[in-house]
């Protein structure tokens, strides 16, 4: 069916594109890791901003903090 040098070729390289495959799932892993740090990143320093001393700042930090969050990832493109 196949020549022996038809299957040599397919031997080498089905090996040669699962590990390009793999290499690239594994820098995009990085770069959503990187992405989701620094949006958490911005959003503690959005939450650190409210200097608001009565008893609805903890939730004031925690609004101001998600919806920086959110913000953030959509930009970045990835999911919040």
């Amino acid at each position: 069916m196949h020549t022996p040098k038809v299957r040599f070729a397919l031997a080498l390289l089905v090996p040669a594109l699962l590990a390009l495959s793999i290499s690239e799932a594994a820098a995009q892993k990085q770069s959503a890791a990187a992405a989701r740090a620094e949006c958490f990143r911005q959003a503690n320093e959005a939450a650190a901003a409210v200097n608001i001393a009565s008893t609805a700042a903890s939730a004031e930090r925690n609004a101001r903090g998600v919806s920086a969050y959110r913000d953030c990832a959509r930009r970045m493109g990835i999911r919040p």
